[in-house]
């Protein structure tokens, strides 16, 4: 079951992961083109969303207890939409334009995603993701054990008076 929550949740990740992008994109593109500073209006912004879309990126792809399933889903969704870009961009133009659609349409056909694509696709190749560990699965009786008092004190644990 965990496969499928985190295929599901790749396939939402990887656009958002692209309009994170595309959206500091246009932004520093703009202070670019007025020649200001990227530390100055809204650079630090968009160097902050770019900051947050590689966290997220290295959330993703590092961890070795999160299904492969996960950076899967994100990469086939990139990967789709860098491919769609670059052999029928009027299939993207058609999309709603919502913030930093306009910046991902630049950069999607560029290529700039496939190194990400490829970071994405690295987990499905490390065995140890496929499979939890035995030895911390925990059995029902042990997961219940404690989490309700007992009627009577147990020898290690006397009762406290007031």
């Amino acid at each position: 079951m965990r496969h499928v929550v985190g295929f599901l949740s790749g396939l939402l990740l990887g656009p958002l992961l692209v309009l994170i992008a595309g959206w500091a994109f246009s932004h520093l593109r703009n202070l670019h083109a007025g020649e200001v500073s990227a530390l100055s209006g809204s650079g630090p912004l968009a160097l902050c969303g770019l900051a947050a879309a590689g966290l997220i990126l290295a959330m993703v792809a590092v961890p070795p207890r999160l299904t492969p399933m996960l950076a899967f889903g994100a990469a086939l969704t990139i990967g789709a939409m860098s491919a769609a870009a670059m052999v029928r961009m009027h299939l993207l133009e058609r999309l709603p334009m919502v913030p930093g659609a306009e910046g991902a349409l630049v950069l999607l056909p560029l290529g700039v995603f496939v190194p990400v694509v490829v970071l994405l696709l690295a987990p499905l190749f490390n065995t140890q993701r496929w499979v939890r560990e035995a030895d911390g699965e925990v059995t029902e009786e042990e997961y219940f054990d404690g989490l309700y008092e007992e009627d009577e004190p147990s020898p290690a644990r006397p009762k406290h008076r007031l």
